[in-house]
This record gives C-alpha cells, sequence and structure tokens, in this order.
C-alpha cells in the first residue's frame, strides 16, 4: 500500500464544504490501495510547508483536494521534490487541472493518483528583487489591476462588479518596454496583419517599445474565473506564452474576455502572441503585477520559465 499525505482546503468550491466530500476521497484512494493521512490547510500554517513537510517525511506521494489556490500553494513546496503530486480538484474553476486533462470526478481523479504517471511539469517565476511561483499566469497593468475586485466578486461581493466595469473603462494604455530572450522573429506566434509587414525589419531584435492595455504571461492555457487565454500554451514545453493587448477599446476588450469565460476561445486577431524562456518588463509607470491573482507589487519584473520543476500524476495518454 502506498502512503501519501492528502493535503486539503476545507473551503474550495461551491456546492458543498469539502469535508464532506472527505469520506468518498479516502474510500476512492483506499480502493485503489493509497493510505492517505490527511492535514487541513489553516491560515496560519503554509499548504506548501505542509508539502514539504511530507516530502521530508517520506511519503510516496502528496495529494492535494482543493481548487486552483490551494493547488498552487501545496505545489510550491513541491518543486524540484523527489516524489510526485496528485490532485483531486474540488475547487470552482480548477484550471490547473484542466491544464493538465485531469478528470473532475473524485474517483477517476483518485483513480489517475494511483494507475497515473509520473509527468514533469513547467512552473513559471516571477523575480523583483525576490522569486514568485506561478502555475497559471502571471498579469501586467489592467488585468492585475482588476484581479482583486475580481476576487471579492468570486466571493459575493456582487457591487464590486460596477467598480471593475467603471475602472476597465477609465483605464488607459501604458508605455512598456519588453526584453525577450531571443530575436522577436524567432519568438513571434502571432501578430495583427497590420503588423506583418515589420517582420524583415525586427527580426534580430529583442527588445522593443509598446503601449498596451494589459500584458498576460501564461504557464498554461486557462488562467482566472476559467479564461482561455493562452490556448497556445503548454505546460510541459519549456516556454511562457506571452499575450499582448494593444489596440483593443475598452469595449473589444470586455467583449473579449467574455467570449473566454467560459472555456472557449474566439481568435481575436489584435492579439499578438509570443513564446519565450524569459522576458523582461519595464515601464516608468507603475504598472501592478500579479501571479495567479496574487499582487507582487510593481515593474519591472523579470518572468521566466523552471522547466520540468515539478512531478505531477497524470493520466498515461498525457505522457509521452
Amino acid at each position: 500500500m502506498k502512503r501519501a499525505s492528502l493535503i486539503m482546503n476545507p473551503i474550495s468550491g461551491t456546492d458543498e464544504p469539502n469535508p464532506m466530500k472527505l469520506p468518498d476521497i479516502l474510500a476512492a484512494l483506499e480502493t485503489e490501495d493509497i493510505r492517505a493521512d490527511l492535514a487541513f490547510t489553516k491560515p496560519d500554517e503554509s499548504p506548501s510547508l505542509l508539502a514539504q513537510r511530507a516530502v521530508e517525511e517520506g511519503y510516496d506521494m502528496v495529494i492535494v483536494g482543493g481548487g486552483d489556490g490551494t493547488v498552487s500553494e501545496v505545489a510550491k513546496g513541491m518543486i524540484h521534490a523527489p516524489i510526485p503530486l496528485g490532485i483531486v480538484p474540488i475547487g470552482t474553476y480548477n484550471n490547473i487541472a484542466r491544464s493538465l486533462n485531469l478528470p473532475t470526478d473524485l474517483a477517476q481523479a483518485c483513480q489517475v493518483i494511483a494507475q497515473g504517471q509520473i509527468k514533469s511539469i513547467d512552473v513559471g517565476q516571477a523575480h523583483n528583487g525576490e522569486d514568485h511561483y506561478f502555475f497559471e499566469a502571471a498579469g501586467v497593468g489592467l488585468d492585475a489591476a482588476l484581479f482583486p475586485l475580481g476576487e471579492e466578486v468570486k466571493g459575493g461581493q456582487w457591487g464590486r462588479m460596477l467598480q471593475a466595469l467603471r475602472l476597465t473603462l477609465d483605464y488607459q494604455p501604458q508605455h512598456l518596454q519588453i526584453e525577450l530572450d531571443r530575436p522577436w522573429a524567432e519568438a513571434t506566434i502571432r501578430l495583427p496583419r497590420r503588423k506583418r509587414f515589420l517582420r524583415r525589419q525586427l527580426l534580430t531584435r529583442k527588445e522593443f517599445q509598446i503601449k498596451a492595455l494589459l500584458i498576460v504571461i501564461a504557464n498554461g492555457p486557462y488562467y482566472g474565473t476559467g479564461f482561455t487565454v493562452a490556448p497556445n500554451a503548454s505546460m510541459d514545453n519549456g516556454l511562457l506564452t506571452i499575450s499582448i493587448y494593444r489596440k483593443f477599446s475598452k469595449w473589444e476588450l470586455l467583449r473579449h474576455f467574455w467570449s473566454i469565460s467560459r472555456g472557449q476561445y474566439r481568435y481575436n486577431p489584435k492579439i499578438e502572441t509570443y513564446q519565450v524562456a524569459k522576458v523582461r518588463l519595464t515601464s516608468s509607470a507603475k504598472l501592478p503585477v500579479h501571479i495567479d491573482g496574487r499582487q507582487i507589487g510593481e515593474l519591472p519584473v523579470t518572468f521566466q520559465v523552471v522547466k520540468q520543476a515539478l512531478k505531477v500524476l497524470v493520466p498515461p495518454s498525457e505522457v509521452g
């Protein structure tokens, strides 16, 4: 029988309290010959420390039950660990699980943990004097300014929606400088038609100035409230996907995010897309930055991918 440390958030999800799901999870794990020792997350104890302690105590694996916030916090304690992380996705959006094609059914998720294969995935890192890890995406500009309000709306404070709309309509594009780790043409995935004639002039450039409403730096396809923000992103290709929102009107931006808010993606020709292993963003303006919805300060920030930093248990079809 394999020994696992099961770390759970008792308040993830919206349909029922997680303690009510616990007997089903434990029974499903036991059916798969996994003995799980339970640890609930607490406000005064970091989930990443619980994971680190489990690694030190010699468990065969760490299992996390919760939403994206809990999964990412536990995963931070598993970076470069010799044992894998199993995920039972019982949150509201489960973006990380979706990016890995993990089932949301409890029994099926436990079956993957028992019978799946170990896959090493990438982790995003933001450096602004200290290192911050992210698994979904980071954002700069309007995106980061809106995230605190979005979390309050998610928590039931619906009155904040009007404030978020007002902030969106008032926000102005900001000047930024982007420094890529490779020539511009090599990093480019998608450009608006109006810019394609510039390719020959910019083939070897790594730095350029832009004016944008927001920039998203994605490690996986989904983030936030289920947005399919970067369909080209992959958690195991050794690259971050950079999406730049430049020539958007406010209503175009609102329509775009509404269209991707239901897990679908509609290509918008105004989005510029690049893939790099490292990018540095600077600005003379005080532009806020978030990682996985958590504010970390303002620019300048260097973003880079930490390749194959986390071992996770996934369906066999996801390895190869």
